[in-house]
């Protein structure tokens, strides 16, 4: 069987299960993953982090053996626009108060969606590489930025503040000043 294929075949099955994780785990968490506007909007752009790439990697095993690569080259440029899409809206989003990691997965995502789509118009022959075998590599990159994601959502604290933020118990306090006499 041929590598790229079987790569595919592995992604495929991986992303899909991951993604059905990922929405029974959202049934299990604090009440604030999915009341809080901005929580919920994250929860939603981590999923498509596996479903894209899910997607994606079902297509090309689907069109094994089509004539130029026709439907993998149309599922990952749509796959592509519509991460790109959904990583700039992300980015526009994102707020100073967010973790350092968090800003360079967001920062990250939209040029993998971009290389995503691109890889779509990747001659045959041109790089050391099949177009296919790029298009694994960056499908394997956008499938990774949402296990980071993952990573950063069960990382985050409980009481919902940020992860470099101290518990409001050891915050320490802070000195008043004297009254002038």
């Amino acid at each position: 069987m041929d590598p790229e294929i079987s790569f595919y075949q592995a992604l495929a099955g991986v992303s899909f299960t991951l993604l059905g994780l990922w929405f029974t785990a959202l049934q299990l968490v604090p009440d604030h993953w999915r009341t809080d506007p901005r929580r919920h909007r994250a929860n939603l752009h981590t999923a498509l982090h596996f479903l894209l790439p899910g997607t994606a990697s079902l297509a090309s095993v689907l069109a094994d053996g089509t004539p130029d690569g026709l439907i993998w080259r149309a599922t990952f440029l749509a796959a592509g626009l519509i991460g790109l899409a959904e990583a700039v809206s992300f980015v526009r989003r994102s707020t100073r108060s967010d973790a350092l990691s968090s800003r360079i997965l967001r920062g990250v995502d939209p040029v993998l969606y971009a290389a995503m789509g691109a890889v779509a118009f990747a001659p045959q022959d041109t790089f050391a590489l099949t177009p296919l075998q790029l298009a694994g590599m960056v499908t394997g990159g956008v499938f990774l930025v949402g296990l980071c994601f993952v990573w950063l959502a069960f990382a985050e604290p409980r009481d919902g503040r940020a992860p470099t933020q101290p518990p409001a118990a050891h915050r320490a306090p802070v000195p008043s000043r004297p009254e002038p006499t």
